[in-house]
């Protein structure tokens, strides 16, 4: 034999032993039926040893046999053979199977082989029944796309579908779903929400309102949370139970979701972690589906069917991870969705607290201008008014009390000093306000006030009086400016009175703090004002500056406090500031 020959000798000797370990189930017969040679696949399907079916005539092996020799003989006319037939395997049991025939061309004897080949029936149309489910929860996972995708649902209403589309018969049909998310503040995985029925009873009543429903997953969302909505208590008392430490790397939760690949446990697996979740379950087998982006893992699914006890399947799994990967990009979105409008707000509300910043520093700016401008009139304008002051008291003097003339001076003398007294109220205004303080024994410098103004009510027939509660309370304060705030109050209450009336001045401690009060039985003022009396120039009195309140208001707020008008109940007006307490730390 030459190198040529055996080389093809080779070739077929590799092809023929390609053909034996073949898992197809492959014939060859010859043009009489006798099989020459087949594959293992062939052996399996029929129940044979290896090589036991050589020799044979194969019509044997069929329910029947004149069905293949009309096979054989069509396929040699050419016609394509295909038939339905009854397989007896070496243990005598009939199987279906169908039987397709094609032609061997060889050079030598044309038409003298044939290659058989036999499929189970059965295997066939489990496979089309998987390829219909598969065909049906895709398109259910199209609808769950959408529906995640699509809408816009807040992150709970995202859970809540996802738990629906879980458990309802529209959609994976699991029995109960628990969902348990990475909570990044306890570096934890937590039990978030479940949903699915305590037992078979409310199973049986829900899958029986559900069996008619809409398949449309918002029908499918509503309805079903509509009929579940009592009774999923128990197992979202279960999931609230759950919580696992991220750095457990050991438990089985932890190492799922590290692979990123869903798992079932059954009864004989047994790992960290597994009997702590049969324990919460209360069953053997359930299903883990990790849930993860690309920015890490987000979760896990828990699934069983612990009220039908329902094997969990390949096909289930396959969904189910599907189905989770959906559910991390949706919850995902969800959150970044979140944070996006929190931030959105956050600039928002930082946009517009820049656009009050600077209104503020444009008055304040205007304010600073005016102010100086005001203090160099004031200043400008003091000297001539003292000058003026002095002539007119002088030429008062000097004029007979019944000379016309007298009034006129007098009338001069009254409205420079009350010119004087808008210009000191200006300067004090536009003053910077003292910093000098000391720790102060606050109703030690409230009984002084009150006992200088003791002689001047007396003389406008008006009772003053004090209660004074504040104890050895102590303020840091500037004793001046304090007693400035309190004279102003005194002075607004005689003149409100005008006439007999009672004033009285109290204190008392407050949380933190220390209130002064000056309160009088007068006509009080209009509700309409009170946001008014403290502002600059803004006065109730015909001959006031409208400065006093104003700079009263600056004093307690450079203290720190807070100033305060409103009317009595039983009549008259009240003003009160309330001070903070003295810290030993201030003195430092």
């Amino acid at each position: 034999m030459n190198e040529g020959q055996n080389s093809r000798a080779g070739a077929a000797e590799l092809l023929a032993a390609g053909f034996r370990q073949s898992d197809m189930s492959l014939i060859l017969v010859q043009g009489t039926g006798t099989v020459v040679t087949a594959s293992r696949g062939a052996e399996v399907l029929l129940g044979c040893e290896p090589e036991q079916l050589a020799g044979q005539y194969l019509a044997q092996r069929f329910s029947d046999p004149g069905a293949l020799r009309r096979l054989l003989a069509d396929q040699k006319t050419g016609t394509v053979g295909r038939v339905q037939l009854e397989a007896r395997r070496q243990d005598g049991k009939l199987i279906p199977v169908e039987v397709s025939c094609s032609r061997l061309e060889t050079g030598e004897a044309p038409d003298a082989y044939f290659m058989i080949r036999v499929s189970d029936i059965r295997e066939r149309q489990h496979e089309d029944e998987l390829r219909a489910a598969r065909l049906a929860k895709l398109t259910l996972l199209n609808q769950v796309s959408e529906a995640l995708y699509g809408a816009r649902l807040n992150l709970d209403q995202i859970l809540q579908a996802i738990l629906v589309c879980m458990t309802a018969g529209q959609g994976l049909r699991f029995n109960r779903a628990f969902l348990l998310l990475v909570d990044p503040s306890t570096n934890s995985l937590q039990g978030r929400m479940a949903i699915g029925p305590s037992n078979a009873d409310e199973a049986a009543r829900i899958w029986q309102d559900l069996a008619d429903q809409s398949s449309d997953l918002f029908g499918m969302v509503t309805q079903y949370d509509q009929s579940v909505r009592q009774t999923d208590v128990a197992v979202n008392e279960i999931v609230r139970h759950m919580s696992i430490p991220m750095d457990d790397e050991a438990n089985i939760m932890i190492r799922i979701m590290g692979q990123g690949h869903v798992r079932r446990i059954a009864g004989d697996v047994d790992q960290p972690g597994v009997e702590t979740l049969r324990h919460w379950l209360g069953c053997h087998e359930f299903a883990i589906a990790p849930m993860s982006t690309r920015r890490g893992p987000v979760g896990v699914i828990v699934a069983d069917n612990a009220i039908s006890g329902t094997t969990i399947t390949d096909l289930d799994l396959e969904f189910l991870q599907m189905f989770a990967n959906q559910s991390a990009g949706a919850i995902e979105n969800s959150r970044l969705h979140s944070e996006l409008s929190r931030r959105l707000a956050d600039l928002h509300a930082a946009h517009r607290k820049q656009r009050e910043d600077q209104e503020t520093l444009l008055k304040m700016e205007r304010l600073s201008v005016m102010g100086e401008t005001s203090a160099i009139v004031a200043h400008e304008l003091r000297n001539p008014l003292v000058a003026i002051g002095g002539f007119a008291r002088s030429l008062t003097r000097s004029i007979d009390a019944g000379d016309p003339n007298r009034v006129a001076a007098t009338i001069i003398v009254e409205e420079v000093a009350r010119m004087e007294r808008i210009i000191h109220d200006l300067l004090d205004f536009i003053r910077p306000p003292k910093m000098l303080r000391t720790a102060m024994v606050v109703d030690e410098v409230v009984a002084q006030v009150v006992q200088k103004f003791q002689p001047r009510a007396q003389e406008a027939e008006v009772e003053l009086v004090s209660d004074l509660q504040a104890e050895n309370l102590t303020v840091s304060m500037n004793p001046g400016e304090i007693q400035q705030v309190l004279q102003n109050f005194l002075v607004n209450a005689l003149q409100a009175l005008d006439g007999p009336g009672r004033v009285e001045v109290r204190s008392r401690g407050v949380d933190g703090g220390v209130e002064v009060t000056v309160a009088d039985n007068g006509p009080g003022f209009e509700p309409e004002l009170v946001e008014k009396l403290q502002m600059p120039f803004f006065s109730t009195k015909p001959t006031g500056s409208g400065l006093g309140l104003t700079i009263c208001a600056q004093i307690v707020k450079a203290h720190g406090g807070v100033l305060r008008a409103e009317n009595r109940a039983d009549g008259g007006a009240e003003f009160s500031f309330i001070l903070p307490r003295h810290k030993p730390e201030e003195e430092s």
